[in-house]
């Protein structure tokens, strides 16, 4: 009888090896980080665009303050006005809400990001402070218009059991790269590499970004609704503002987070003024305080985003806010450059938890179909306080010194830490059926 021999093993080429184990590699890290299938694709093209908005963050907004002020001697009230820009944005949030109501909101976003980060290649003509501070000041102003649009995104892209989880992932992506961008710019300007030459190269970047986060796709669109009469500009704005009225847990949120801002917003210009004038900080030194934030942050995004998955939103921006709270403290104590680096670790630890907890707190709160006023309600007290806050803090700063108004911000703060204390009991005496995630 024939017997048959085996057939031998077939060879797989190196290529097919190694692609057979990047697949596994995948796999394996997809599993680990619990990522749901669904959202998959959004989250990979998401860590693109935040790998690339972090590189232009980095490159540009550490030293915005330091070259109109250190290089080009801008006024303290310029400075100020520089500060404030993103929240005179915030101010028309509504209206921003009320025309993508009904729309696609990736074009909102887009639009905004685009224009907002083409203005750095206008920056080879930024030869004052007035014109510096012009162009940053419209590039903030402008990339606010897409935050409500943003907000809904992320409602939709992501499913609500593991989004706190899935943003806090592309939030280590923007923090990795902003460490890498922030090392090598704040050593390049100091190394004679003008800021007209980096800023243009970091705008592309950012241009970059807003094209990868096109590819994001909405987990499921689902039934498309009917709409009834469209609100007026006017409508649109006083029902958003009836939030304030209706939801009292986002009332007491919404009021803490205002005090508390109110404090930290009004000390944030003088914070980077006495790095400059006081403490004569040079381009490296700002690079060195940024980085050590930026890993703070990364080891933020990873906790942050298990901690409120598990622990809620509410009790997240408590924990959040009383970690800045202690950044005024600080500054009181700070004799030298190498004192701002506990500040820098507070405020890369404490704002990767405000910004996600910020985020599903909204999303939290919102009833089906209103994130985008949710957000903008949020975006337009941001911007009360934002505009207000760091134009008093400057004259303050005259009438009273730095240490004045460090002690002033400081119990502002702890009233607003207390606030959201209270706002968390309320949340932990509600039925478990309807608190928010």
């Amino acid at each position: 009888m024939a017997t048959t021999e085996p057939l031998p093993a077939r060879k797989r080429s190196p290529v097919a090896r190694r692609d057979s184990l990047g697949i596994r590699v995948r796999r394996a890290v997809r599993n680990h980080l619990d990522v749901p299938r669904a959202a998959r694709h959004s989250l990979n093209w998401d860590l693109i665009a935040g790998a690339c908005a972090g590189a232009y963050q980095g490159m540009t907004f550490p030293f915005f303050v330091r070259i109109a002020r250190g290089e080009l001697g801008a006024s303290e009230t310029l400075v100020a006005l520089m500060t404030a820009a993103p929240f005179v944005g915030n101010l028309l949030s509504p209206v921003w809400a009320r025309q993508m109501e009904g729309r696609a909101k990736m074009p909102f976003c887009l639009l905004s990001w685009i224009s907002a980060r083409f203005l750095l290649l206008l920056m080879p003509l930024a030869a004052t402070g007035s014109a510096f501070v012009g162009i940053v000041f419209l590039l903030q102003f402008i990339g606010t218009v897409g935050s409500p649009a943003y907000t809904s995104l992320m409602k939709d892209i992501y499913p609500d059991r593991a989004r706190g989880r899935l943003i806090g992932y592309v939030r280590v992506g923007v923090q990795s790269l902003m460490f890498v961008a922030t090392l090598c710019a704040g050593r390049l300007l100091d190394h004679n590499v003008s800021y007209r030459v980096l800023f243009p190269i970091a705008g592309l970047l950012g241009i970059g970004a807003a094209l990868s986060f096109a590819r994001v796709r909405p987990l499921d669109p689902g039934p498309v609704l009917k709409e009834g009469r469209a609100l007026s500009a006017r409508e649109f704005t006083l029902d958003t503002l009836s939030i304030l009225r209706d939801n009292i847990a986002y009332r007491w949120f919404a009021l803490s987070v205002f005090t508390y801002g109110f404090g930290n917003l009004m000390v944030q210009p003088l914070y980077q003024l006495y790095q400059v004038d006081v403490l004569r900080i040079s381009n490296t030194q700002i690079a060195n305080l940024a980085n050590f934030a930026s890993l703070m942050a990364i080891v933020g995004a990873f906790f942050w985003g298990r901690f409120i998955d598990r622990h809620g939103a509410p009790r997240t921006v408590l924990l959040s806010i009383l970690l800045i709270t202690l950044i005024p403290l600080v500054y009181l104590s700070a004799r030298s450059v190498p004192w701002l680096f506990f500040a820098s670790a507070l405020s890369g630890f404490g704002f990767a938890g405000i910004e996600l907890s910020y985020l599903t707190s909204i999303l939290a709160y919102a009833e089906p179909g209103r994130a985008a006023q949710y957000q903008s309600l949020h975006s337009l007290l941001l911007g009360v306080r934002g505009v207000l806050a760091p134009l008093i803090g400057v004259p303050l700063m005259h009438a009273l010194g730095y240490h004045g108004v460090f002690w002033l911000a400081l119990v502002i703060m702890i009233v607003g830490a207390y606030v959201q204390w209270l706002a968390t009991r309320r949340d932990d005496q509600r039925p478990r059926d309807v608190r928010p995630a």
